[in-house]
């Protein structure tokens, strides 16, 4: 997540207002929401795992673009046209005041153009319906489609127990629109217990949070694409439903440190944040049907699908996109082709947070190509990368023997202490409900608004999935303070740099077991941005805000996060509602 946030509203509020699991005035023993197998819609988990997969695009075909043609508005091909050097032509960024947008309607054909079918909706109305990118700065419209963006849904099935995944190439999806695409599921009466949304936080697709309008303080959503979008969803599900049939699960991993060894992660990734601390393990599965056909394959790991960086104007899925594709068509290498497994293929985000990117990676890949520059050869060399290290961790691999389907989850709330997110929310930017304040009286130290969210486990055989509602720091799920994930081959890195201003103090971190070490599965995996987006998950000992302006600007050192934090409790609210749930028995 990346955004900007000037001084907007300063309300009272300080960090030592309690917040806790609050099983107060419960009739019994504190029981998660949904048990499935359990409660009532999904009393039993008997029988041979079932899966299905769709995949349904999600790409929009209504928007206008604009004419990255610099101060003097004279683009390449019009007469008197001179390429004038540092005056925004070909920046990649849009000059609201010197560049001209088409006004030629959802087809983005204006009369004159050839196979102009008449005017259209919106054309010639003075009004630039851009479709505004998420990530990066605000001003950012779309110009054209790279690649397509998806929703990915992979739905299992076990007696009684539906649970439906979708992997959605947005940057986040909040969880009031989550209980949305719930509704009509249920609306359509589709058989399915639990909807699981994950975005791949990709930063090259249009907004769906608000905050990346035209300006700050413009909500950036498009609410007829929004709406579209949430239809789609529920058609995928329905969809897999209609695929579903007896599978096999077959479970791996890999670790990315070891495909080019003396570079380690930073081949591929770049935690910008110290302390260095990158989850490297990558987690892989593949559904297939008892003919041996594939059903889909999974991708779990922690990176920012934003190697185009911010001059790209192209919706893409980013590296994502590369990943699904070599993972179903394979990759052809000169130093030897990896089969793909057809399918339908998800990329799961993982711990994301703080900052797991590709920018400032220099990327080798298998053939011995360097890419630097922000491109989408660098995306595809990544995706590649991935996607044949995952293919050839499955090689050899056994299904799980009598896999089981199991899941639970829990609504929580998360006090929002960043005041320039309380502005952001009062403005109308971020539109989803608060929870348990006065809304008539002045937020205070006893009056902060909450959000309601979700977190849930999911069993499938061997691995178990945590949701995160939000960019979780890896070191929050696998520790690394004495250096065991830093991995970077013979690269002298330090993990922190303690001339920095305000470096970690890693005698204050602490200690495990971690959280990926307390889920107890035998493959565990972070679902991140799992159900909601709510910003960076920061573990506390190192959350230090701004002196005089704390969430507008950030603090000197590697500092960024906190400005995009709902607040320094959050961390340590987020994991005592987990424990709860993974400590849950029956």
């Amino acid at each position: 997540m990346r955004w900007t946030i000037p001084f907007l509203f300063v309300f009272a509020c300080n960090n030592d207002k309690e917040s806790a699991v609050d099983d107060s005035g419960s009739a019994g023993p504190w029981r998660p929401d949904i048990v499935c197998p359990g409660d009532a819609q999904c009393a039993n988990g008997d029988g041979p795992l079932q899966a299905g997969a769709s995949a349904l695009p999600i790409t929009p075909t209504c928007f206008e673009q604009w004419l990255d043609c610099g101060e003097d508005g004279i683009c390449p091909g019009d007469p008197d046209w001179v390429l004038v050097e540092g005056e925004g032509e070909g920046d990649g960024e849009w000059d609201k005041q010197t560049e001209a947008f088409l006004d030629c309607g959802c087809d983005q054909l204006c009369e004159g153009d050839e196979g102009w079918p008449g005017a259209d909706e919106g054309e010639a109305d003075g009004e630039f319906q851009a479709m505004w990118l998420a990530g990066f700065q605000n001003g950012r419209p779309a110009n054209s489609v790279h690649d397509d963006i998806w929703s990915r849904t992979l739905v299992l099935r076990q007696g009684d127990t539906t649970v439906a995944l979708i992997s959605l190439d947005v940057v986040g999806f909040f969880y009031s629109d989550v209980l949305d695409v719930r509704a009509e599921a249920a609306e359509r009466g589709l058989d399915v217990d639990q909807i699981i949304v994950s975005s791949t936080h990709v930063h090259e697709a249009p907004d769906t949070l608000g905050q990346w309008g035209l300006q700050v303080g413009k909500r950036g959503v498009n609410d007829d694409w929004m709406a579209e979008l949430k239809t789609t969803m529920v058609d995928s599900v329905e969809n897999a439903i209609a695929e579903l049939e007896p599978a096999e699960l077959l479970v791996s991993s890999a670790d990315v440190s070891e495909d080019v060894p003396e570079k380690g992660t930073f081949n591929q990734i770049h935690d910008k944040r110290d302390p260095r601390i990158v989850d490297e393990m990558m987690g892989v599965a593949l559904l297939r049907n008892m003919s041996g056909a594939t059903i889909a394959t999974l991708v779990n790991f922690g990176n920012h699908p934003e190697a185009l960086a911010d001059e790209n104007t192209a919706i893409t899925s980013d590296f994502a996109h590369y990943v699904r594709d070599g993972m179903e068509n394979g990759v052809d290498w000169e130093s030897g082709a990896v089969e793909g497994l057809g399918g339908v293929s998800l990329y799961v985000q993982a711990s994301v947070g703080g900052m797991m990117t590709p920018l400032g990676v220099e990327v080798t890949n298998r053939d011995g190509d360097v890419f630097r520059d922000s491109t989408f050869e660098k995306a595809q060399a990544i995706g590649h990368m991935m996607a044949s290290q995952a293919l050839e961790s499955l090689e050899g691999v056994t299904p799980d023997p009598d896999p089981v389907l199991a899941l639970r989850g829990m609504q929580i709330y998360m006090p929002i202490d960043n005041f320039a997110f309380q502005a952001m929310y009062l403005m109308g930017v971020f539109q989803r409900p608060a929870f348990n304040y006065d809304p008539d009286a002045p937020l205070d130290d006893y009056n902060i608004p909450e959000l309601q969210s979700e977190i849930d486990m999911l069993d499938v055989g061997s691995i178990r999935m945590l949701t995160v509602p939000g960019e979780l720091l890896p070191e929050l799920a696998v520790g690394g303070y004495d250096g065991s994930h830093t991995n970077l081959g013979d690269l002298d890195h330090p993990i922190f740099d303690p001339d920095q201003a305000n470096p970690p103090n890693l005698s204050l971190a602490p200690e495990g077991p971690y959280l990926k070490e307390r889920m107890g599965g035998q493959e565990n995996w972070i679902i991140g941005l799992g159900n909601d987006e709510l910003g960076y998950i920061i573990p506390e000992y190192n959350y230090i805000l701004h002196e005089l302006i704390p969430y507008i600007e950030e603090a000197e050192g590697d500092h960024y996060e906190e400005t995009n934090s709902l607040g320094p409790r959050t961390a340590a609210i987020y994991e005592e509602y987990a424990d709860q749930l993974m400590d849950w028995t029956p």
